[in-house]
């Protein structure tokens, strides 16, 4: 009888073994993703830590941590900026452009000073300011004619001798713009009768490469004191 006990007994300790060794290795499972786990978030956050940027480092560009505006607070744009940012609600804006010849105006209707502000981000060569009425206008400097103007410009000498810029034919005395007063007796003695006729008549530009052109020829025959006012504008 006791030597069936003790085989019964050792029958009992092999069933038992299996799942004793299981256990073990659900538990060292459990140990080993809780440390692998710890290293895996010590690494992420020194990784962010590092990648931080220090007390005096330079911001990135376009983070949220951005100064308002680089420029000087007492400048317009400066001035309509640190307004805008201190002021929740929607503005009225108005886009300005200004061009070699002629302008024009773009109602850009109401807009959060946020987006208002970004636009002005979006684009530093843009001047701002706020209108009698409140309005935000933003103004750009083209380097071309207006659509308008390229259609309709002629340079051309008005009544006094200034070399000038006219919406439309020089008869009909529109002048957009005063360039320089000419040397009429130098001018005379140096172009042939068709081409004081084509001048009187107007000279019609449609582009910048025109404009530009008409005036570099004519300046050569710039008065004395017209020519120093051209080099400083150069």
């Amino acid at each position: 009888m006791f030597g069936l006990r003790i085989k019964d007994l050792k029958k009992r300790l092999k069933r038992n073994r299996r799942p004793v060794w299981s256990l073990g290795m659900w538990i060292a499972a459990i140990v080993g993703s809780a440390v692998l786990g710890t290293f895996i978030s010590s690494m992420y956050v020194n990784h962010v830590f590092d990648s931080a940027p220090r007390r005096g480092d330079s911001l990135p560009v376009w983070t949220d941590n951005l100064p308002v505006t680089y420029d000087p607070d007492h400048s317009l744009r400066g001035e309509t900026l640190t307004a805008l940012s201190q002021w929740e609600g929607e503005v009225e804006v108005v886009l300005h452009r200004v061009y070699l010849c002629g302008s024009e105006t773009r109602q850009l209707g109401r807009h959060t000073t946020e987006e208002t502000m970004n636009l002005l981000k979006a684009h530093r060569e843009w001047s701002a300011s706020f209108d009698p009425i409140g309005r935000v206008v933003l103004e750009e400097t083209v380097d071309d004619l207006s659509p308008q103007c390229s259609k309709s410009a002629y340079i051309s000498v008005d009544r006094v001798g200034n070399l000038s810029l006219f919406d439309g034919p020089p008869k009909k005395e529109k002048i957009i713009r005063t360039f320089f007063q000419l040397d009429v007796k130098s001018l005379e003695s140096s172009l042939s009768k068709e081409k004081l006729k084509e001048l009187a008549d107007g000279i019609r530009v449609s582009d910048k490469d025109e404009f530009n052109s008409v005036l570099s020829s004519f300046s050569d025959y710039a008065l004395p004191s017209a020519k120093d006012v051209i080099k400083t504008t150069e």
